[in-house]
């Protein structure tokens, strides 16, 4: 607030920065700051599934990118504008205020400081100079007054170095205002045209976030930010003040008139000079305080370690989750769970794909749940799907190229009945496998082809290479990428009429192994691929399993809003991954074969193997796409495309990306080792890895045991126990207590009862105590033996105690000195056992020396001294000899 003097006078008066600048440059930031705002106004609309929202607040990756632009935009002005106003060089010196001040000061023969006005006291504490009455002044009363010496000199009247300051010349004031104003003008312009442009509605609704957004600035945003500034800038320039004169800038030196001198020596050089202090001897500094300054020392720079490996390590892991987030889209799930819905579990088809049991059930899905997906249909008043040739059943997917039906089959006769069969069964056929799969051509009906006849594309086997394919798993085998394809073209009538010739033919047989219903579409509004895998899988026994896949893939992902911001994090990611390879390689240079022996070596090995491998795979991906997409251009989505290979290539990305995000994440536990609790249980799982690999030997072979019991025995009855796999699974379910046991007492009532009995009393009655005790155990040792160390791990309390003390919240505890050796002094807890201590030193002292003084006297013997040692004495003052202590 302005109180008095000029508006053109600076405030306070070393600089030179005056009140009217300085109110400028706040309309030229306010204005500045109002352009930033019109400019993106309304682009930070982000989608919902990429904003993080905290209570009433939301932050997108978009709104950060816009907030660093708009910074960018008005800093540079508005800096360049203070820095002409702050920097240059005034063009005509201010009178000196001492001057002025000793004109009004009256003239009187004698007087003291308390004589003074206030503002002439306040010149003389600043190393000024009495007036010309001074000389007439009488001794005692000068000797009375104390002059500081300016800041430029020290206490012994040397001048300091002080560095010369930067400053511009006289006339980049008026390069300062002719920016200042420019740059207002168009802001305020520019302001103006943005209005016009948004309209009443839209106008009033960017002012009131304008104000909104202002004034969290200015009382949560920028208090924030000064008070961040101030830490960094108190700890990286310690004294910023030191060397730093406090004569007012721009001011004229303080003359000497014709009947005056300098009071002191020295203050030639602009300060008053001091006694100069008698010079004292040597002194060696106390080693207790040598001691506890280095062990402060060290500390420090163990803290400083630690608060850079913190930083460092956060913003890496910080720049590894972004982009690995990024990668994975959360709309994902819901696309699937649409594709589901509409495909597989759709009440408005006549057969649900799940609920199949044989070739007819097959066929009757085919002709109105699938024929229905691949197409789309009319909407709900009937109307027709006018210009969505090409898109799915949900009108917003686009397909890419076409769909397909494949089917693989056995060769006929690989098997034949056995003689007491074959008078009833004629003939008989395999389980489906790599080897025994069929790759001939046929006429319809699966006959043989004629010598002039040829097959048609839904009777000719066409190769793995020739339909861009790659074998897939299913519930029962690993089948191949060829087989005969039905391609899906046309209408949805003309896809049900080929349907239905298709079951007339028998396509679908006693050696068909399995059916793939096979597609890839695109969904432009969330940037989505999903490659669908449909399976339905024949079995020799006449039924059928069914199985899908839907895999949401996001094979284009710089086509979103924040691409650059994606780009620039990624490339520092790379960055960080040479400095950890560049690290990682030194280390193993100086430890050799030593390097392999750390867990942590071995975590930053799988960082880099994963990161390295995800690079490398992440482009390679892109090129996969790019190939892909390169073609959907150039046919028009009116070929055949198989996104099969981009999908296995993303599936392993993102299994790279899980275990890349767990080794960075597993890392935070080594900047969390000063943590004494964490060391602990560090400790306690190393000290005792050979007993927990010991039971890990013994817990394997019985559980293993148990499941082999019940894989063989319910194997057939039970779904929980089919493979192996799932039986381990099962196994585990059931020590937690969360399997469901019912289903298997229905079945084996007996044995599900023996069985679960022992395995319970077995694996989680008599092992998992057994690990519980062998933790307790070595729990116990290692506590024991962190108690007897060197509390290492001060250093936590150590940085909360600087972190108080440079912020001034809560209040710092202080360590208690220690000697040279180390060793705290005793504390209060400590007092009793050390007074008993002491009691029974000066006892055992004290009657070892009466007992020889008396055997050497007497001749007695000890039993006789100790009973003449014990008896009751005289007071001191009525008794001649030693003074005897009384222990009781």
């Amino acid at each position: 607030m302005v109180t008095s003097g000029s508006l053109w006078s600076p405030d306070p008066p070393q600089s030179r920065f005056t009140r009217v600048q300085r109110v400028s440059c706040c309309l030229c930031l306010l204005f500045a700051t109002m352009l930033s705002n019109a400019m993106f106004y309304g682009l930070a609309d982000d989608q919902p599934g990429t904003t993080f929202t905290f209570g009433p607040f939301a932050l997108s990756p978009q709104q950060i990118y816009i907030g660093i632009i708009s910074n960018l935009i008005v800093f540079p002005a508005n800096f360049i504008v203070i820095t002409l106003f702050r920097k240059s060089k005034a063009r005509k010196m201010r009178p000196s205020r001492l001057e002025e001040a000793l004109k009004k000061m009256p003239n009187r023969t004698s007087a003291s400081m308390t004589d003074v006005k206030p503002e002439v006291a306040s010149v003389w504490s600043m190393g000024g100079r009495p007036n010309s009455q001074a000389k007439n002044r009488p001794e005692s009363s000068l000797s009375q007054t104390e002059f500081r010496p300016q800041s430029g000199m020290s206490q012994t009247g040397e001048k300091k170095k002080k560095k010369k300051k930067f400053e511009l010349p006289w006339w980049c004031r008026i390069v300062g205002w002719i920016v200042l104003w420019a740059v207002t003008g168009l802001s305020v312009a520019f302001v103006t045209f943005y209005g016009i442009m948004f309209q009443d509605e839209k106008c009033k609704k960017w002012i009131t976030s304008m104000l909104v957004s202002f004034f969290t600035s200015i009382f949560v945003t920028q208090p924030v930010k000064v008070f961040l500034t101030a830490i960094i800038f108190s700890l990286i320039w310690k004294n910023p003040g030191e060397g730093e004169d406090d004569r007012p800038e721009d001011e004229e030196e303080p003359k000497l008139e014709y009947d005056e001198e300098y009071l002191h020596a020295g203050a030639q050089t602009g300060g008053f000079g001091a006694a100069r202090p008698r010079k004292i001897g040597y002194k060696p500094p106390d080693p207790e305080e040598l001691e506890r300054a280095r062990k402060q020392r060290l500390n420090e720079i163990k803290m400083w370690e630690i608060v850079r490996e913190l930083v460092f390590y956060s913003f890496f892991l910080w720049i590894l989750m972004v982009i690995s987030y990024r990668s994975r889209n959360p709309n994902g799930y819901l696309y699937k769970d649409t594709l589901e819905k509409m495909i597989i579990k759709n009440n408005q088809t006549l057969q649900w794909f799940t609920k199949i049991h044989n070739g007819q059930e097959y066929w009757k899905w085919a002709r109105s749940g699938m024929v229905n997906a691949v197409r789309a249909s009319s909407y709900y008043n009937k109307d027709p799907p006018l210009m969505l040739r090409g898109f799915i059943g949900d009108k917003v997917s686009r397909m890419m190229g076409f769909a397909t039906m494949r089917q693989l089959r056995v060769e006929q006769g690989l098997c034949h009945p056995v003689d007491v069969m074959q008078t009833v069964i004629s003939e008989c056929n395999e389980a489906y496998s790599l080897f025994s799969e069929s790759k001939d051509s046929f006429s319809p009906g699966w006959k043989t082809l004629g010598v002039n006849e040829t097959a048609r594309m839904e009777y000719s086997y066409r190769t793995a290479s020739d339909l861009n394919g790659y074998p897939y798993l299913g519930l029962r085998e690993l089948y191949g990428g060829g087989g005969y394809v039905v391609e899906l073209r046309g209408s949805k009538t003309t896809l049900e009429q080929k349907m239905i010739a298709l079951e007339n033919e028998g396509w679908i047989d006693r050696y068909t192994r399995a059916v793939f219903v096979e597609f890839t579409v695109y969904n432009p509004q969330v940037n989505l691929f999903a490659i669908a895998t449909i399976l339905a899988e024949f079995e020799p026994s006449g039924g059928v399993l069914t199985s899908y896949r839907f895999e949401p893939a996001t094979l284009l992902p710089y086509m979103t809003s924040v691409m650059l911001f994606q780009i620039v994090c990624e490339v520092i990611y790379l960055i960080f991954t040479i400095v950890f390879i560049v690290k990682e390689f030194r280390t193993f240079l100086k430890e050799r074969t030593k390097y392999f022996k750390s867990f942590w070596n071995l975590v930053e090995i799988s960082i880099i193997a994963m990161s390295v491998s995800s690079v490398v795979v992440y482009f390679y991906r892109l090129i996969v796409t790019n190939s892909l997409t390169n073609e959907f251009k150039r046919n028009h989505g009116n070929e055949y495309m198989k996104f099969q290979y981009a999908g296995y290539w993303n599936e392993i990305f993102s299994y790279m990306i899980g275990w890349l995000v767990f080794f960075g994440t597993l890392k935070f536990l080594k900047l969390l080792r000063f943590n004494k609790r964490m060391s602990l249980l560090a400790s306690t799982l190393k000290n005792g890895a050979h007993s927990i690999i010991h039971f890990s030997v013994l817990f394997s072979i019985m559980f293993l045991a148990f499941m082999q019991l019940f894989y063989l025995t319910f194997k057939n009855v039970s779904t929980a126990f089919i493979t192996m796999v799932i039986s381990a699974e099962s196994g585990i379910l059931m020590m937690m207590g969360k399997f469901d046991i019912y289903g298997m007492l229905m079945v084996e009532p007996i044995l599900t009862q023996i069985y679960v009995f022992f395995f319970v009393v077995t694996c989680t009655f008599i092992l998992v105590n057994m690990f519980l005790s062998i933790l307790n155990e070595t729990f116990a040792s290692v506590r024991v033996d962190i108690s007897k160390q060197n509390n290492d791990y001060e250093i936590v309390s150590f940085m909360v105690n600087r972190f108080k003390k440079w912020t001034g919240l809560g209040t710092v505890h202080t360590t208690p000195p220690t000697n040279a050796a180390g060793n705290k002094p005793p504390t209060v807890e400590e007092f009793p056992d050390r007074i008993d201590r002491l009691l029974n030193s000066i006892s055992n002292v004290y009657m070892d020396d009466n007992i020889g003084a008396l055997l050497e006297s007497k001749g007695e013997s000890k039993k006789m001294a100790m009973k003449n040692m014990m008896r009751p004495t005289a007071p001191s003052s009525t008794r001649a000899g030693p003074t005897r202590v009384h222990t009781h």
